[in-house]
């Protein structure tokens, strides 16, 4: 578990794959190598800031870790492409800010399967709009985007991005700070101390209890 080292060869090479090893961390034998693919499927990488001492890399996927924020992504000024599917982002906001500040670069990035991506195939146009919001405020804060999910970035997305992004990028940021609040309340409520029953366990359970 953890960050197991990597082989010799997986090193030297530019492309390296680590499918499935239970990663929780970037291996440290990885750090100043010439990796320009990393391919992290199926792990439980947590921890971002080995990324940073690969100093080549362009290509990484991280589908299927359980990330649930990319809080901690360190600078990454020669990344194209991420992959970030199948996890459990959910705050819209603070992805796109992280990633404007970690990864200005992107051309290629792909969220589907997390809950800040809203559903793409949507049946009776319910989500259409969510979906419009969530490609223009990922275009605005990266506008080197050529591909987002599974559809290229087209003229007309770019343009709307450029006049409707600061007031989408507003929107999404007091929504997020809602849900920060909300979650505070939430955190206070469960932290009260334990105040034990007055009555005998036997006697709430009216003898039931064998």
């Amino acid at each position: 578990a953890g960050s197991r080292s990597v082989s010799e060869a997986s090193i030297m090479s530019r492309k390296v794959v680590l499918r499935e090893r239970k990663l929780t961390t970037i291996p440290k034998d990885l750090a100043g190598s010439s990796c320009q693919h990393l391919d992290l499927t199926e792990n439980s990488v947590s921890d971002f800031k080995g990324l940073g001492e690969l100093k080549s890399l362009k290509r990484l996927i991280l589908d299927k870790n359980g990330i649930t924020s990319v809080e901690g992504f360190p600078k990454m000024l020669t990344l194209k492409t991420l992959w970030l599917n199948n996890n459990s982002i959910s705050r819209l906001a603070q992805m796109a800010e992280t990633l404007q500040s970690s990864t200005p670069n992107l051309t290629y990035l792909s969220t589907m399967k997390n809950p800040v991506c809203p559903d793409m195939y949507f049946q009776d146009g319910s989500l259409e709009n969510a979906y419009k919001r969530y490609r223009l405020l990922l275009i605005y804060k990266l506008p080197k985007l050529k591909f987002l999910d599974a559809t290229p970035v087209s003229s007309e997305e770019r343009k709307q991005a450029e006049q409707q992004g600061p007031s989408l990028d507003r929107m999404m940021r007091e929504m997020c700070k809602d849900e920060d609040e909300y979650e505070d309340q939430i955190q206070r409520k469960t932290q009260k101390p334990f105040s034990p029953p007055k009555k005998p366990a036997a006697f709430l359970a009216k003898g039931h209890v064998r």
